[in-house]
């Protein structure tokens, strides 16, 4: 027989555990964030989408370099279009579990490749520099994560 001490600990425990759980953080519910891997000579990013717009970049070193001498550019905020904003997150929705959609593979040079993915509720899509193929999913979020890095790219 269990001691009522004991079930009593257990109770509390699992009311505790629950109440965490039911607490997700920001990053899982209200962002997106965009992850550019850069390679040996182009230097990486991340972009966090928030649902209503807001964005910010936060340029990367170079992979595999050593940081001594490095510039790296102050992060840029800026606002996308609320249709943009809207359609990105109508899409991630869409698209879960990202585990369901193809991983195509695509030849990229050792130098110059990178994998640009898009983390989202604590899931992760396929590398989007790569062609969606037959997926519809796919290929919208290709094309949204395309037009925010442009966002970021004209001054």
């Amino acid at each position: 027989m269990v001691p009522a001490r004991v079930l009593l600990m257990l109770f509390k425990y699992s009311i505790i555990v629950a109440l965490l759980a039911s607490h997700a953080s920001p990053a899982d519910t209200g962002s997106a964030v965009m992850v550019n891997s850069g390679s040996t000579n182009t230097p990486g990013f991340k972009i966090v989408v928030q649902s209503e717009g807001a964005a910010e970049y936060t340029p990367m070193p170079r992979a595999h370099s050593p940081s001594e001498g490095q510039h790296v550019a102050a992060p840029m905020k800026r606002k996308l279009a609320p249709a943009l904003a809207h359609r990105l997150f109508s899409d991630l929705e869409a698209a879960r579990p990202f585990s369901e959609l193809p991983r195509p593979t695509c030849m990229k040079s050792v130098s110059f490749g990178s994998r640009l993915t898009i983390q989202f509720k604590g899931d992760e899509t396929p590398d989007l520099n790569c062609p969606a193929g037959q997926s519809a999913k796919l290929a919208a979020l290709i094309e949204d994560a395309k037009q925010i890095v442009a966002v970021f790219s004209a001054h």
